[in-house]
């Protein structure tokens, strides 16, 4: 979710938005629980820190401690979920605009891994105002070009994906 949160803030750049991002976790290795944070805006961007009441949130395993992720989720913030089941379950605890996708479903099929963090990237660029789905695009293939044209294409093809089937 660090790379995700990378992309989505570079994808924000591109857009001509100015930009922060940064993680926060504990313990560092992969798959240990992370919270990420972006900020952008058109206009110079003056804190830094925790966002306390973020616009949107994005919740990459439905396995999750949902009562410490929603909170300072306002009625007018989005909730954008990865999982396999309509979240009926998350609308019972939150007013606010609810999304979901089965990002691991995407990646396994496009990938053959759960690496899911572009799939759920596409589906937030169509659900959030400010970066659309060229910017994401070009962000990714800035971001994995080291990795190779096959998994720039991947990532790419996840996003478009993610764009089009959130619910």
């Amino acid at each position: 979710m660090k790379t995700a949160a990378e992309m989505f803030a570079r994808a924000a750049y591109l857009a001509g938005n100015q930009t922060q991002d940064f993680p926060m976790y504990g313990a560092e290795r992969r798959g240990a629980p992370i919270t990420a944070f972006v900020r952008y805006d058109k206009h110079p961007i003056a804190s830094v820190g925790y966002i306390f009441e973020p616009d949107a949130v994005v919740i990459a395993d439905d396995s999750l401690d949902f009562d410490h992720m929603l909170r300072g989720v306002r009625p007018s913030s989005m909730i954008l979920i990865n999982t396999g089941q309509a979240p009926g379950f998350l609308r019972k605890m939150t007013r606010a605009e609810t999304h979901w996708i089965n990002a691991t479903d995407i990646a396994l099929k496009i990938m053959g891994r759960p690496v899911f963090n572009c799939a759920l990237l596409g589906a937030l660029v169509k659900i959030t105002k400010g970066v659309n789905l060229e910017h994401l695009k070009k962000a990714i293939a800035i971001e994995l070009e080291h990795h190779g044209p096959t998994v720039v294409e991947q990532n790419i093809k996840m996003a478009e994906t993610g764009h089009r089937m959130v619910a």
